[in-house]
């Protein structure tokens, strides 16, 4: 493999673009794909739903939203702490359910269960 040498002004490397498309980290690439699909959803979701935020405090606060100022809109350090705070917790109540532990199901019909019968 080659030395990756990154610029010594900037201590930045170039971009070395991998195979990432093809490759397969979970059980299927349809999983993988449902995965890919979720995550980036989810970042555009979370995207959207700070900049609401951006606007609803320019609208409390001026009654009016400029563009220029809403892209160049900081959010002071109590701002940033709460929306940090929802950020996790929007992260937490979407994404936990990727760490539960599961078990997997070898039988066609849960014990206990009755199999339908087809009649109605």
């Amino acid at each position: 493999m080659p030395e990756i040498k990154s610029d010594p002004k900037t201590g930045v490397a170039p971009f070395i673009k991998g195979d990432w498309n093809k490759a397969v980290y979970l059980d299927s690439p349809h999983t993988d794909n449902l995965m890919t699909a979720f995550l980036g959803l989810s970042g555009e979701h979370w995207a959207l739903r700070r900049r609401m935020m951006v606007l609803e405090t320019m609208l409390a606060k001026n009654k009016s939203v400029d563009l220029a100022a809403l892209e160049a809109f900081e959010p002071s350090a109590e701002q940033k702490v709460a929306w940090d705070a929802e950020r996790d917790d929007f992260i937490k109540r979407i994404f936990t359910v990727f760490t539960r532990e599961t078990t997997k199901q070898t039988a066609d019909v849960p014990t206990g269960a009755t199999p339908p019968t087809g009649k109605l």
